[in-house]
Parts: structure tokens; C-alpha cells; sequence
């Protein structure tokens, strides 16, 4: 199993618990902080290397200091960091996280480099070759992501390499039309309910799946938190509930979410068992702090989704459905 994973590579630095800001130059005392290789294709790429699988990094970073312990990072849990290009006199995309005792993370972000990747950075060969090819935050990677991105997708699905990709910020008004010509490239789009509604404008999620799919997508694959996942596809429409789990911090979970389900499809499962193994697989980090939280393995991670038993549906404030569609809770 190999997949590139192409994108938003991120340092990130995360306390917990955070309760308030001291006013001046006031202390808190927390109880851990940690540095993390995150970003949606970076975060993504860590928890697909500790489930086994052969990964390797195409983003921007700067040529500092964090650039090089970003890499340490990626490269401690196997990535490839080659394809990893630095941006000389740039800085490399960081992100500090207080982290609430409820697991939600207000996000100070400075992108740094993160909108200098070129049509020169991407081995061509490397994505024919790879299984598949992950692009995490084509919303942050400016000038790429109309110039060369399309190319680059079209390539991979001439050779058979399956595509997924997923959004890292909120999404500004007209991205459903700048990505027109992306969509039919994509053959799975894994956005978060709120990104979802957002992109779309739409409040119901299948609907605003449906949108996508007749964009081109081929399936939508919706996280909602602790709701689950809603699966969109032309055979299935069903909500998978998520693990019911202690929360440390949600860091990270999306992107081990989609960690998990690429590598389910990567073993040959059906979809449906895929996004089991991305539910799981989002359960684990939600239980540490940082997007590399939680997954040891393969084998324990489907040793947690096969012994998983599904919660009750959410209600329809939660995730509203159509009256004549609606969608199955599955187990």
C-alpha cells in the first residue's frame, strides 16, 4: 500500500488544558505540550505510516529551523520526506493550539510557505506509481491548486491512482466554483460537516453531498464529529456513528479519520468497513493531544473498530436528511 500525500504539511504546538489567557504577562502551568507533524496531507500522512503504510510528502516548507524538525518528525514515523521542497528565506506553516478541557483548539495559524508549491515540486512518476494520492488543503496552496493541480490529478487517475482529498480551512465564498474543474477529478472528497455547509450553502448534509456528487465527485464522505460519518456514494447513503470516547483534543481527528479510511480501501474492504476504520482510527487521536495521538498500529486499530457497537442516530438538528432519502444508521 502507498499513497502520496500531497499538500498542507504543518508543525503544530499544542498545551492542554487551557482554561483562559493570562492577561500581561500573567503563567499558566499545564499539564503536557507537545510537538507534532500535522496539516492534512502532514497529519495524514503520519497516521497512515504507523497503519502500515508506504507514505511519502509533497508540500512547502520553509528552509528554518521548524522546516527541519517538521521533517525529524514525518521522517521519525517513516514518511518520506523528499518530496518535501523548501522555500529559501521562507517560514515553514505553523500552528499554536491552547487546547480546552473539552478537547476544542482555537488554532493561531501562520501559513508561512504554504501557498509556494509548483507544478516542478511534484514527481509525476511518484504519483502514477502510488496506490493512492491524498491532497489535503488544495483551499491553502494558492496559486497550485488552478495552475498545476488539475494536471496533476488528471495524471493520477490516468494511471489508476485512487484521489482523495479534504479541505484544511473554512471555506471562502466561491470555492465551489474555483474548484469546478477539480471535482470531477476527485474520486472521494472527505470534508467536515461544517465545511461541507459552508462550501455549498446548503444546511442539509446530503443534500449539500449531492451537489458535490453532481459537481463530479464520486463520493462524499462527511465527518460529523461525534455524530460519525456520513457516507454519500451511488450505491450507499448511510451514517456510520463514531466511537464513543473520551475527548483529549480533536486535533488531528479528520485527519486520521481519512488515515484509516484510505488504508480500509487500500486493504481491499468495502466502503462501508473503510469508514468504520476511519471512525476508529479518529477515536484514537481524539484520546491524546496532537494529531499523532493514539494509533499504534494496524492490528489494534481494527481490534477497536471490530469491537465497536454503533450509538443512537443523532437527531435531525444534528444531521437532517432528505425525506425521501434518508440515511440508514449503520452499525
Amino acid at each position: 500500500m502507498t499513497v502520496v500525500c500531497l499538500g498542507a504539511h504543518i508543525l503544530d504546538v499544542l498545551g492542554r488544558p487551557v482554561t483562559d489567557i493570562p492577561s500581561g504577562q500573567g503563567r499558566r502551568v499545564l499539564d503536557e505540550i507537545r510537538v507534532t507533524a500535522a496539516g492534512t496531507a502532514g497529519g495524514t500522512a503520519v497516521d497512515l505510516a504507523k497503519l502500515g503504510v508506504e507514505v511519502a510528502s509533497i508540500g512547502p516548507v520553509g528552509d528554518d529551523t521548524t522546516g527541519r524538525l517538521l521533517r525529524t518528525l514525518l521522517a521519525e514515523h517513516g514518511v518520506d520526506t523528499s518530496g518535501l521542497a523548501p522555500r529559501p528565506g521562507a517560514a515553514t506553516p505553523a500552528t499554536m493550539l491552547p487546547v480546552r478541557p473539552n478537547g476544542e483548539r482555537p488554532a493561531l495559524h501562520a501559513p508561512g510557505a504554504m501557498g509556494s508549491l509548483t507544478a516542478d515540486d511534484v514527481d509525476l512518476d511518484l504519483v502514477a506509481a502510488a496506490d493512492a494520492l491524498h491532497v489535503g488543503g488544495p483551499d491553502v496552496l494558492g496559486a497550485f491548486t488552478a495552475e498545476a493541480l488539475p494536471g496533476v490529478l488528471a495524471h493520477a487517475r490516468a494511471h489508476d491512482t485512487l484521489v482523495t482529498t479534504d479541505l484544511l480551512s473554512v471555506p471562502r465564498p466561491g470555492l465551489l466554483d474555483e474548484f469546478a474543474n477539480l471535482w470531477p477529478l476527485i474520486d472521494v472528497f472527505l470534508p467536515n460537516d461544517d465545511q461541507l455547509r459552508l462550501l455549498t450553502g446548503l444546511d442539509d448534509l446530503q443534500d449539500a453531498a449531492g451537489l458535490l456528487r453532481r459537481a463530479g465527485v464520486g463520493t462524499v464522505i462527511v465527518t460529523c464529529g461525534g455524530d460519525g460519518a456520513l457516507v454519500v456514494s451511488d450505491a450507499v447513503v448511510a451514517l456510520v456513528p463514531a466511537h464513543d470516547v473520551p475527548v483529549v483534543d480533536t486535533t488531528g481527528c479528520g485527519d486520521a479519520f481519512t488515515a484509516g479510511y484510505l488504508t480500509g480501501r487500500l486493504r481491499g474492504e468495502d466502503l462501508l468497513d473503510a469508514v468504520r476504520l476511519g471512525n476508529a482510527a479518529a477515536a484514537l487521536v481524539a484520546g491524546g493531544l496532537g494529531s499523532d495521538a493514539g494509533i499504534v498500529d494496524l492490528s489494534s486499530t481494527l481490534d477497536l473498530r471490530d469491537r465497536h457497537v454503533g450509538r443512537a442516530p443523532p437527531g435531525p438538528d444534528t444531521v437532517r436528511r432528505s425525506a425521501t432519502a434518508p440515511a440508514p444508521e449503520v452499525d
